[in-house]
Order: structure tokens, then sequence, then C-alpha cells
């Protein structure tokens, strides 16, 4: 309205200090999501989009219901080369038993995972 002062109210200091670290910040995430049929093609591809990417990339295992040697073999050279970038993998939806597997295999710990 004519002749009204708004008020600016600053801002918080620890939205000034979010607002910086997002600025500094080149998070670039990759979220592909793996199907049972193809699971090492998928993993192919998640390794090649690992160059242009920075911080994480996140797997959809949730239709995943078993992993062959194939796919675990696929699986831990996709953490070697992310270990290379410094690119954190996350996989989402894990069924116990490829967690079982990856367990046996002492993969888990190069992956983070989600529910």
């Amino acid at each position: 309205m004519k002749g009204e002062v708004r008020r600016r109210w600053p801002a918080s200091p620890s939205l000034h200090l979010f607002r910086e670290m997002v600025n500094h910040m080149a998070m670039t995430a990759v979220f592909l999501n793996i199907d049972e049929t193809r699971v090492v093609a998928a993993l192919c591809e998640a390794g090649e989009k690992l160059d242009g990417t920075e911080g994480e990339t996140v797997l959809d295992f949730s239709s995943v219901s078993r992993i062959d040697s194939a796919g675990v073999r696929a699986l831990e050279e996709l953490a070697r080369k992310a270990a290379e970038k410094n690119v954190k993998v996350v996989l989402r939806g894990v069924n116990v038993d490829v967690y079982k597997v990856l367990k046996l295999m002492k993969l888990t710990h190069r992956f983070s995972f989600v529910n």
C-alpha cells in the first residue's frame, strides 16, 4: 500500500550459515532404479554416471529380491569407482536376503543403507 513501510526481519544466523553451506556445496545426486532382471547393466550405468557426480548416488534396490555373483562383482566395482571419486553410494530399499549376501561378502561397510 502507498505510504506503508514494510519491515524486513533480518535472517537468522543459522539460516544465513545454511545458505552459505548450500552455496559452497556443489552436490549432484544421481538416482537410479535397479531392475532385478538387469542388475549388472544398471550398476555399470551407475558407474558411468559417477564421472559427473559430486556428493552421492542413490540406487533403489526395492525391486531386487536376490543378487547373483555377477551383481555382487558389479557392486564391488561400483564401490571402488565411487571411493576413487569420493562419491557416497546409498542403497535404498535393500531386501534382507540381498543385505545378507552383501554382509557375507563384506561389502556393507562400503555403502549407506536407507529404507
